[in-house]
């Protein structure tokens, strides 16, 4: 990180220590793709940021490639939202990217933030999360926002453009829409999976924001187990 945007960020922090203005909110976007928000050593690094108090969030996209004509409007709301109507910066981001289908089912974001939790001895805590807003989406091979999801034969573990994502049995809306089950078929290996729940650290977003959903990132080994990854 460059020694000027360093400077500043630890001028805000003291103002914010000192002044009766503010809070003053520090954050970061990065505009890129693949690796950046993607490989889990790169998002730690980006969580480091936020964790060693030089930001209170960081933005990056988590998807394979960003179409940025998709994802600037989306974007200009989510920083609107933040400094304009003073949202904590996860309300802001499931009011931006997650009301623009268009922007979060060409990518998925990931979001590193700071947020306070009060202690019973009423002092407050620092305490930072690291998600993704992601959008499920069977047909383009993205089950529960998983664009990772893999065939879960282990002589196999083709990648999901490689399968095909049903619903399987009743189908599910409004709140309840994450509780339809999936059948997955691997063009590569055949094999077919029935009755596939959706797993229980995938979370639907609240509201009227049907097919948005978030997850806790990165994975852990056993949340990338429980969707093929076996490396």
């Amino acid at each position: 990180m460059g020694v000027h945007l360093q400077s500043a960020s630890q001028e805000i922090r003291r103002l914010n220590n000192n002044c009766i203005a503010g809070p003053f909110i520090r954050g970061i976007v990065l505009c890129s793709c693949g690796s950046t928000g993607r490989v889990t050593s790169s998002v730690n690094r980006l969580k480091k940021l936020v964790e060693m108090d030089i930001f209170d969030f960081v933005l990056s996209f988590a998807g394979v490639y960003t179409v940025d004509s998709l994802v600037v409007p989306a974007l200009g709301r989510f920083v609107e939202n933040v400094y304009i109507y003073d949202m904590d910066p996860w309300t802001a981001l499931v009011q931006s990217f997650g009301e623009d289908k268009h922007a979060l089912n060409s990518t998925p974001v990931m979001l590193s933030f700071a947020q306070f939790r009060t202690l019973p001895n009423n002092t407050q805590q620092r305490v930072v999360d690291t998600r993704v807003l992601a959008y499920s989406n069977f047909p383009d091979a993205r089950p529960w926002g998983l664009d990772m999801y893999r065939c879960s034969n282990k002589c196999c573990g083709a990648l999901a453009h490689d399968m095909t994502f049903y619903p399987d049995g009743k189908q599910w809306y409004g709140k309840r829409w994450l509780d339809t089950e999936m059948k997955t078929t691997c063009m590569k290996c055949k094999q077919t999976q029935r009755k596939l729940s959706a797993p229980s650290w995938v979370y639907a977003c609240p509201g009227e924001n049907l097919g948005r959903v978030w997850y806790r990132w990165p994975l852990s080994l056993a949340q990338r187990m429980d969707i093929g990854i076996t490396e």
